[in-house]
């Protein structure tokens, strides 16, 4: 599979290992973060820092070095930046100025909103936060913007041994919504899934990424306790709320979900 050369807006969580199986795949790879840390001054990738609430921003000359970067990404989170919708407006402005074909952007199953329902690409959204209305403006503005090929990726739950969501339920007691089926997906895959959109342009394209198991809360992380030799979480068991199902109703991506 060939990995074209590329672009990252958002260099953390997830943009740090694209970054490195991008360049593995041998991709020239440009990035920009906030700010540069030292673990940050070896990695084989043009890297900028800049502050997005800027308004002067996207007037900066490292933007230069993206021009000739075939395929962009954007893993930029709504808490990143004080305005969400005009920041992913103005970098999507400079991207056709540059005439980008591809953009990959790493959206989330939270624009289903939290109703009891099976939720496939076809499924009405119905964001319920503001994190999530904001994520759903952006896949608005992204298939508007007239450049060719789009890849929203509609990312599960993400969890890995190094930052997993199960340390923040320790502080908690009595968790709600014990019986909810779980929409995850560990960083391995959601960065395999990022790669492969990257590498398959193909026009507009809205896809679940989700694993295909969907155990009960409280189930899953309980196991996931026993994987990191850490105590279970205390969920309230009696709560029998209920919760989305995410799925996929196509097997482009079925390889790195199994």
């Amino acid at each position: 599979m060939h990995t074209p050369d590329c672009a990252i807006l958002g260099m953390g969580y997830l943009g740090r290992p694209l970054a490195e199986k991008m360049f593995e795949g041998g991709s020239r790879v440009s990035a920009l973060k906030r700010s540069i840390i030292s673990d940050d001054i070896n990695l084989p990738v043009n890297l900028h820092a800049a502050d997005l609430n800027d308004t002067r921003v996207f007037q900066a000359d490292f933007w230069q070095a993206w021009a000739d970067n075939p395929v962009w990404f954007c893993l930029l989170p709504p808490s990143a930046v004080s305005d969400y919708p005009a920041v992913l407006a103005g970098w999507l402005q400079l991207a056709r100025h540059f005439g980008i074909g591809h953009i990959v952007y790493a959206s989330s199953t939270s624009v289903y909103g939290d109703a009891v329902r099976e939720c496939g690409e076809h499924t009405p959204p119905d964001p319920q936060t503001e994190s999530a209305r904001k994520v759903r403006q952006a896949e608005e503005l992204l298939l508007g913007s007239g450049i060719a090929n789009i890849d929203i990726l509609r990312l599960g739950g993400l969890y890995c041994a190094e930052r997993h969501p199960l340390h923040s339920l320790l502080k908690r007691k009595h968790l709600a919504g014990a019986h909810q089926p779980v929409n995850m997906l560990h960083r391995s895959r959601a960065v395999a899934a990022l790669h492969h959109a990257a590498a398959t342009p193909a026009g507009l394209r809205i896809r679940n990424i989700v694993e295909p198991q969907h155990p009960p809360k409280h189930e899953f992380y309980r196991a996931e306790a026993a994987k990191l030799g850490l105590p279970e979480p205390e969920f309230d068991t009696d709560d029998r709320c209920g919760g989305k199902t995410v799925h996929t109703v196509y097997n482009d991506f079925a390889g790195i979900l199994l």
